[in-house]
Order: C-alpha cells, then sequence, then structure tokens
C-alpha cells in the first residue's frame, strides 16, 4: 500500500495504537505491491496458500472489476511498474499499449493466476480500503467509539459520530475546495490535483485497463462515499479513469453510494444526498476560470 495513516478515537484513555499499528502492518505485508514477498506479489498460476486478509481482498477485486465494468482492474500491477519505472528514469521510451487480461481464482485459502503473468497483481486502493475497515472495525471491538481511520488522506472508514471532512481542489490555483460532512461508513478520493482549468481531456494518473496507458479522461477528482471502503475505492479509481459521461451512467446504477465529480473544465456535480460545504470565493473562483478557457458554464 506504502501509505501514512491516522487513527482517532474516544474515549481518550483507551490505548489502542499498538494494535492498530500491528494490524496495518499486517495487511501491508500481505497485501501490498511494492514487496516481491507480499502475497499478492508471490501469485503464479499454481496454487498457493493465503490468508484470509487475502482472499478477501482479491475476491472482492473480482467482484468490483465486474461491477465497474473492467474499469478497475487488480491485473494491471506490470502496466503500473512500467509507467513508474518510465516517470523516474529507469526506463527510456514510453511502455506499449498492454491492457488487462486473465483472472484471479481464489479457492478457500488459496488462490492462483490464469492467462496472467507473475507479477500481474496490483489491488491498487482497494487494499486501502480493505486495512482502513479492518483498522476501523478493530478499534470498535476493542471498545472505542468515534473511530476515524485514515490512510494517505484518501481513504477513510468512520464509526460513531460523523465528520468533517475537508475537500482538496484537485485544480491548480486554489488549494482547498470546501468540506463534506461524512455521516458513516467510508470515504474515498481519486483525483489528479495540480489540473489546469480548460475544455477537453488529460492524461489521469490511472491507467485505462483496455490499454495499459494513462486513461484520458475529463475528471480530475472522483469521491465516492458509502458503506464499504474497497467499494468506494474501486468505484472513485474507475470513475476518474472512465470520465464524465460513463461514470454519470454507471453511477445511476449504484443507489448504495454518494459522489462527487469534479470536472477539468471546472465543474462539480455531487449526489443530492451528500453535504458539502464549499470554501467562500471557490465557485466564483471557478467561474471566472471556466470563462477564462472558454468552457461552458455548468453547476457548482
Amino acid at each position: 500500500m506504502g501509505t501514512l495513516g491516522h487513527a482517532s478515537w474516544s474515549p481518550a484513555g483507551l490505548d489502542l495504537g499498538d494494535q492498530l499499528a500491528g494490524r496495518a502492518d499486517e495487511i501491508e505485508q500481505r497485501l501490498t505491491r511494492f514487496s516481491g514477498n507480499s502475497e499478492i506479489s508471490r501469485l503464479t498460476e499454481r496454487w498457493h496458500a493465503v490468508s484470509q486478509d487475502t482472499a478477501v481482498a482479491l475476491r472482492a477485486a473480482d467482484l468490483l472489476s465486474v461491477r465497474t465494468n473492467g474499469w478497475f482492474s487488480p491485473l494491471l500491477g506490470a502496466q503500473v511498474k512500467a509507467w513508474e519505472q518510465l516517470a523516474t528514469g529507469f526506463l527510456d521510451s514510453v511502455p506499449q499499449p498492454s491492457k488487462a487480461c486473465g483472472r484471479i481464482e481464489v479457492d478457500a485459502g488459496r488462490a492462483r493466476l490464469v492467462d496472467a503473468s507473475p507479477g500481474s497483481v496490483d489491488l491498487g486502493a482497494i487494499a486501502k480500503g480493505y486495512a482502513a475497515d479492518q483498522l476501523r472495525d478493530l478499534a470498535v471491538v476493542q471498545g472505542a467509539g468515534d473511530v476515524l481511520i485514515s490512510l494517505g488522506g484518501s481513504s477513510i472508514a468512520l464509526a460513531g459520530a460523523p465528520a468533517i471532512i475537508g475537500l482538496s481542489s484537485p485544480w491548480q490555483g486554489w488549494d482547498s475546495f470546501g468540506t463534506l460532512d461524512l455521516v458513516s461508513g467510508a470515504l474515498s478520493v481519486s483525483a489528479d490535483p495540480g489540473t489546469r482549468i480548460r475544455r477537453g481531456r488529460q492524461r489521469s494518473h490511472l491507467l485505462d485497463p483496455t490499454t495499459g496507458s494513462p486513461a484520458m479522461t475529463d475528471l480530475c477528482a472522483a469521491i465516492v462515499c458509502g458503506a464499504d471502503a474497497m467499494v468506494c475505492e474501486a468505484f472513485s479509481s474507475a470513475y476518474l479513469a472512465m470520465g464524465l459521461d460513463a461514470a454519470l451512467l454507471l453511477d445511476q446504477t449504484q443507489p448504495e453510494i454518494d459522489t462527487i465529480f469534479m470536472t477539468v473544465d471546472g465543474r462539480v456535480l455531487a449526489s443530492p444526498r451528500l453535504s458539502i460545504k464549499a470554501n467562500p470565493g471557490v465557485q466564483d473562483w471557478l467561474r471566472g476560470q471556466r470563462r477564462q478557457a472558454g468552457a461552458a458554464v455548468g453547476a457548482t
């Protein structure tokens, strides 16, 4: 997963730090793509024994790939690594297009790859979502209330009292968009920060599973709220990669989640069930940026 985490809970005297840190390390060692010794990195076409954590996450990844029409894929590990190597100078040329292929089979406490190469598995942000849910639930079992788990600031799991979550602006020139009242469950943010407001599409940090290359999208942020952090993570990633029109159509079939879409041309479209407060001045700034970019005035 490779991210920093933050946890808060009540009462203040309840000592859960070591338990939560130990559980986070356990999940990290099993689900991370950054270690060749993790359970997902060791998967091949032969059956491998896996922990319950890995079995649950792999099954969820398969189901979420179907639910997102393939826009979330757990089998882009090789492509992600290649583009990261290009960005850090370890590759001299742009990776050749290579779509996600194959599948993962899970049977009780074992798993294997089918028609996929070793190193193909990258659970992406749903690994963070799984960890956030697990840490929240562990804290609740240990007697904590008002629990907030935040992993990297982009995967949040909540129990107890509602929390006010700060929303960063994905647009160049404005740092903070506002706040969202998270009542329960989880929240995920997928974004391309530093977006310059303009017409058209831009290259995302997320890959298009049909090409294995950076997705071209007219969204610069997708924020998803729901009961399950893995679901929120998969849909926020898929929505950002597929773009606004396809995301709106798919979102209409997912009544259990609520969504905020932020577009490259400076618009914000949000579920009416969400309580969002924009910072003073942000709406006027967005209108001005859209006028400068020649973009059509939209809802904010």
